[in-house]
């Protein structure tokens, strides 16, 4: 059987590399694209798909759901040409499968509408509705664009600096560098920076599909934005803690998937949209753009849960911090020292908060009961909001193991404490996670930062403690010179009254201590006393 799955997916292939991994438009009109939904019921036919996802061509069959465990969904996107050739294989494997989207560029259109329409009209907007939107993002107030929408990358950028424009005591925007395509990594600081302050940053749009970790983020910035004056829990942050948040850490791959919306091929795109690179994969020679950003960083570089092979939608890079969006994004973070305490970043889909490390089954940081406890609290505060139910725990716990990743990273290398990796809604069951309803955006956002809230209030809690360990510190210190100043200023002014002060404490050398109210009355001069007895 093992032989025969084999030949038919080497003939899958083989004619998926006739398709050169071009995004051609007679493609698309051949046929649909289709979203199979697998499950493997056997080991073999597990180690079966893991072969598949770490070898297959992305743009041929790209995994939305990578193979993990035993009975656990599998979901898979094929391209039209090679529809046909993946069924056999499924059928010839014996995997139990169905297909859960018939046409996905239907679905798409379905879901966020036409490409040739206006972002406006794609949103129903009603005339007055869309003159009162462009005044909000004329005019303001702080933020000046309409939640529950996706925005191309030019826009985020002019919102983000029109808030620090408004806001410049209280935010300020950075540019971090340069993506592969040459355009600027900005992010967006808020808070005041007395330079002493924890540091949290958050970012997103690192996997250029997953669009509504970008809105997510973006609703943070606009609750910060517009909350300072009404919500004194946020102008708490604001006062004692400084927020970057970054919310299109891929900004090239963002902007492919918007480009040609309706294609499946562009609008799930995952990676970064670097130089091709080539490799021979066992028949001919193939050559690829982009890496996948979140398995460039340098943990476990290449070790498990990434591909070595250009085309794969988990293709490492060819080192670590081969990209210049992941080295843009290190040095930002390694310049931030020892205030940085946490770290976020927002992807979709599975519901799931994941904390270090994931390259290994229980293998955990010094301080993992302090980790989990905060990750249990905000699953629980996100839960409240709306019954949304998370997951947690590391990633082979209750997803799979990568390596590479941005968190591991930052928890092995830069000791960040609280540094966890979010997946939004909707379940790992579910199908449509990078394509989700317009409509579950808000709540999806507001949900979320009420967990991130959680992790906020922690890490300020433990920075007052700490302030306060500190100040009790120096005034215990203070205190203690103080006496010992006077200690050495009245010794020798007070006089022994007894002559036999010298022979007791021969006779009993602890004398001064076992009996110092006795002494402090005969002998203060000899036991250091004298600060006890003159005003």
């Amino acid at each position: 059987m093992g032989r025969l799955v084999w030949l038919i997916f080497a003939i899958f292939l083989a004619f998926s590399q006739k398709c050169q991994g071009k995004i051609e438009e007679n493609d698309v009109n051949e046929g649909p694209f289709k979203v199979y939904r697998i499950v493997p019921t056997t080991g073999w036919q597990l180690e079966e798909m893991i072969r598949i996802f770490e070898n297959a061509d992305s743009e041929e069959a790209d995994f939305w759901h990578p193979p993990s465990v035993v009975n656990q969904t599998v979901d898979v996107m094929v391209s039209p040409k090679n529809t046909r050739f993946f069924e056999k294989f499924l059928q010839n494997g014996s995997f139990p499968f169905e297909i859960a989207i018939k046409d996905l560029k239907k679905k798409l259109i379905e879901k966020e509408g036409d490409e040739k329409l206006s972002r406006f009209s794609r949103s129903g907007f009603s005339r007055s509705r869309r003159i009162f939107v462009e005044k909000i993002m004329r005019d303001g107030p702080g933020s000046g664009l309409v939640m529950g929408e996706y925005y191309g990358y030019a826009t985020i950028v002019d919102w983000m600096k029109r808030i620090a424009d408004r806001m410049p005591r209280l935010a300020s925007i950075l540019e971090i560098g340069r993506s592969a395509e040459g355009r600027g990594i900005f992010g967006i600081k808020l808070g005041h920076d007395d330079g002493r302050k924890p540091i949290v940053v958050i970012d997103a749009g690192i996997h250029a599909r997953e669009w509504a970790s970008i809105h997510t983020a973006m609703y943070f910035i606009n609750l910060m934005a517009n909350g300072h004056d009404s919500d004194p829990w946020i102008r708490s942050y604001f006062d004692n803690i400084v927020l970057y948040i970054l919310p299109v850490l891929n900004p090239d791959g963002y902007e492919f998937t918007r480009n040609d919306r309706t294609n499946p091929r562009s609008r799930m795109w995952r990676k970064s949209r670097s130089q091709q690179r080539c490799a021979w994969d066992g028949q001919s020679t193939k050559c690829c753009h982009g890496v996948d950003l979140n398995r460039n960083f340098d943990f476990r570089f290449g070790e498990v849960g990434a591909s070595r092979y250009p085309c794969s939608e988990i293709y490492h890079g060819e080192s670590a911090h081969s990209e210049p969006e992941t080295r843009a994004f290190a040095n930002f973070l390694m310049n931030l020292g020892d205030r940085l305490k946490g770290y976020i970043t927002l992807h979709a889909y599975s519901q799931l908060w994941i904390y270090s490390y994931s390259h290994r089954k229980f293998t955990y940081p010094a301080n993992i009961e302090e980790i989990r406890n905060v990750a249990a609290r905000a699953v629980a505060a996100l839960g409240r909001e709306f019954g949304t139910r998370y997951q947690y725990g590391t990633g082979p716990e209750i997803i799979y193991a990568f390596s590479g990743g941005s968190t591991d990273w930052a928890t092995e290398k830069l000791r960040v404490k609280y540094s966890y990796t979010l997946e939004l809604r909707p379940t790992y069951e579910e199908w449509n996670g990078f394509v989700l309803d317009k409509r579950q955006l808000i709540p999806t956002a507001k949900e979320t930062w009420a967990g991130v809230k959680v992790v906020i209030d922690q890490i300020i809690l433990e920075y007052r403690t700490k302030i306060a360990r500190v100040f009790r510190q120096r005034v215990n210190a203070e205190a203690l010179e103080k006496a010992e100043q006077r200690r050495i200023s009245l010794k020798g002014k007070c006089s022994d009254e007894s002559q036999s002060c010298l022979h007791w404490r021969s006779q009993n050398p602890d004398i001064c201590r076992t009996s110092q109210s006795a002494m402090l009355r005969e002998c203060p001069n000899m036991c250091d006393l004298c600060h006890l007895v003159l005003p």
